[in-house]
């Protein structure tokens, strides 16, 4: 589990600073989102 959801943060923190070198911090708000549903369902998929 702890692989998982360090492999889905390092996936987003690449997105995320991509977002933010081009200014799109739309874009930033929408992953943060996306991000938290993703790790959430994978916590509690295993609750």
């Amino acid at each position: 589990m702890h692989a998982e959801l360090t492999d889905l943060h390092e996936s987003y923190v690449w997105r995320v600073n991509a977002a933010v070198a081009e200014d799109r911090m739309d874009v930033v708000q929408a992953l943060h989102e996306e991000y938290v549903e993703a790790a959430l369902q994978r916590i509690l998929a295993t609750a």
